[in-house]
This record gives C-alpha cells, sequence and structure tokens, in this order.
C-alpha cells in the first residue's frame, strides 16, 4: 500500500493498455481478443487448427490429382481488383474455404475439370510474401504465353497508404505487407519506400 497526498492509502494500483495503440513491427491485433498483439502466422495456425485444415490436408494426399487441383485452388481464392465501367468498386482481397477439400470433390462429380487452356488471369505470389499476401494477377500475353512480373509490380510505390493513428504517429502500408511507423507522415512514407527498395533489390537478385 502507499499514501495518497490527500491522506488516503491506494490498495492498488492498475495502469490499462491506451486505446488507439498502434501493434509493433510484425504484429496485428487478435480481434477476437482487442488489445492484444499476435504475428499473422499465429492466427493462421490457430484458424487452421480450429477448422480441421490439417487433416483436411491429410486427405487431399489421397484424393484424385484433379480433385486436389481444384481444393488447391479453392483454399484461398484470391480475387483481383474489381471495376465497372472503368471505375474501381472493390480492392484485391482473398478468401478462405475451409472445407475446400469437400467443395472440390463435389464439384468434380459435377463434372467441373480445370483446362489450362481455358485460363486468362493468373495470380503470382509476392516474392517471400507474407501470410495473407494479395500478390499480382497477371494476363496472358497477345501470343498466348505468360508473361514474368518485375519485382517492382509487387513493391509499387504508388501503392502506399498512409493513416494518422490516434496517438498522433504516421502508419505507411502497402500491400505487399510492410509498413512503418513514424512521428511525421513524410518520414513514414520515406522509411516504407525505402523497404520496397530493399524488397525489390533482394528479389531481383534472387532471380
Amino acid at each position: 500500500m502507499s499514501q495518497r497526498e490527500d491522506g488516503k492509502e491506494v490498495l492498488q494500483e492498475i495502469n490499462f493498455r491506451p486505446s488507439g495503440k498502434t501493434p509493433p513491427p510484425g504484429y496485428i491485433e487478435n480481434p477476437d481478443a482487442p488489445g492484444q498483439w499476435v504475428k499473422p502466422e499465429y492466427l493462421d495456425w490457430l484458424r487452421e487448427t480450429l477448422t480441421g485444415a490439417v487433416q483436411n490436408q491429410t486427405e487431399a494426399a489421397k484424393l484424385d490429382p484433379d480433385v486436389k487441383v481444384l481444393a488447391d485452388e479453392l483454399a484461398v481464392v484470391h480475387l483481383p481488383e474489381h471495376t465497372v465501367a472503368d471505375r474501381k468498386v472493390a480492392e484485391p482481397t482473398r478468401v478462405e474455404i475451409h472445407q475446400s477439400t469437400r467443395l472440390a470433390a463435389y464439384l468434380h462429380r459435377r463434372g467441373w475439370r480445370h483446362h489450362p487452356e481455358h485460363e486468362q488471369v493468373r495470380w503470382v505470389p509476392t516474392p517471400n510474401g507474407p501470410s495473407g499476401d494479395l500478390g499480382l494477377h497477371i494476363e496472358r500475353n497477345p501470343d498466348g504465353t505468360w508473361p514474368t512480373p518485375d519485382p517492382e509490380d509487387f513493391y509499387d510505390p504508388e501503392k502506399i497508404v498512409t493513416s494518422q493513428g490516434r496517438d498522433g504517429a504516421w502508419i505507411a502500408s502497402h500491400p505487399a505487407g510492410l509498413y512503418a511507423q513514424a512521428p511525421s507522415k513524410a518520414r513514414a512514407h520515406a522509411q516504407l519506400l525505402q523497404q520496397l527498395l530493399t524488397k525489390t533489390e533482394e528479389a531481383k537478385a534472387s532471380e
């Protein structure tokens, strides 16, 4: 116990986490436990465990190859930017289907098959991308071949988004899973830009 200035005794002192605090680098807020910072990989693991995805993967190894290909496609569906009349109405996103193997087996029985010759668009993951990576979508060349994206396409500086948190700090983020925090908007943007340059150089060096 301690003594206050007014003479009263303090039995217990409790400090609460300030609201609006930004997460440390590499962490996100747990949607099921506000105020708790966790790694995205942990949420992915927890989600897979709770939905039986580990068992689903074991069963997938015994599947017909055509069913497995379809199940892999359905497990995480990456949707590109959606436009209507040249106006963007939705950002790129990803949709997880937790019973992808069951759905694939059903669709296979319905007659659905993968025909690569009919592909018009493909999804390409970001080099060394993070969990939940949005990657890029590419379209066929006029001669029917598929282009190889330049690393700069994944780390395009024009995709940087900056916002100010409740604590006054500025946060710059990028769809490739990178972000930087600084006292000023310009400094946050500059720090993230340097990260993008580093990632681009690393990706080009590994080609």
